[in-house]
């Protein structure tokens, strides 16, 4: 009877969260819509610019977000507090606000509307999901791996990848996705920094929608959801392939 009820409401909230996306696909059964979409150049230089916006939000995002996470998950100190607040900040501080604080700077710093910029912006706005997802797999990381990686000789880079990252690799692998799907998802501060230059995918895809041109704007929606998971994927696969090398070394 608990088996039956249960089932129930997962099928009942999967159902509801798959609605929408079922109505897009139907809306989108059309193929001289799917053809315009794919024969567009704009479609793909966006894929490019998206692919190049969220590489550069995940590489920052790891080269100081992860010593970050480690730190905050291993050291107590003075005002630690104070740091896990500033850490967050960008999740409190309205988006907007945020950014047009960023765009004068980066006016002065020649980065604003190019890819690098929007990155950077896209790393800030994304860093809190990923500090905090490695921090969680910092915290049940023992010191007695890395103190037996320091004992047989193995340099801090050699530690990290082969020791600390396939043990904590689930809190990777949620804090990089996070960060893609964040970043994918914004729009505004894209547009700001980008300014109608660093065309990404919901740069492309929300003139269509907000026009009412719901017939491409679904094919590009689902393109959207597609590329999504297929970056999420991709990291999947890569933290497995690290995984796998350092079983062999071991």
């Amino acid at each position: 009877m608990k088996k039956t009820i249960i089932g129930t409401i997962y099928f009942i909230i999967s159902l509801i969260f798959l609605l929408p996306f079922i109505g897009i696909v139907l809306k989108s059964l059309n193929f001289k819509m799917w053809e315009y979409v794919l024969q567009n150049n704009k479609t793909y230089l966006s894929l490019f610019t998206t692919f190049m916006v969220a590489s550069i939000a995940m590489l920052i995002n790891f080269l100081i977000g992860t010593p970050l996470a480690s730190f905050m998950a291993r050291e107590n100190f003075k005002g630690k507090k104070i740091v896990e607040l500033l850490i967050i900040l960008p999740i409190i501080i309205p988006t907007l606000v945020s950014t047009m604080g960023l765009q004068f700077s980066f006016i002065k710093l020649g980065l604003i509307e190019t890819v690098i910029g929007v990155g950077i912006v896209h790393s800030v706005t994304t860093m809190p999901y990923y500090v905090q997802s490695m921090k969680a797999g910092y915290m049940t990381l023992s010191k007695d791996y890395i103190n037996l990686g320091k004992i047989l000789g193995a340099n801090t880079l050699q530690r990290f990848f082969k020791i600390t990252l396939p043990i904590i690799s689930p809190s990777f692998l949620v804090g990089m996705s996070l960060v893609i799907i964040v970043s994918f998802s914004q729009y505004l501060v894209t547009f700001i920094i980008g300014g109608g230059q660093v065309m990404t995918l919901p740069i492309l895809m929300m003139p269509y929608l907000a026009d009412g041109d719901m017939r491409n704007g679904t094919v590009y929606s689902i393109i959207y959801v597609l590329f999504t998971y297929f970056l999420v994927f991709l990291v999947g696969r890569l933290v497995k392939f690290i995984y796998r090398k350092s079983d062999k070394c071991r």
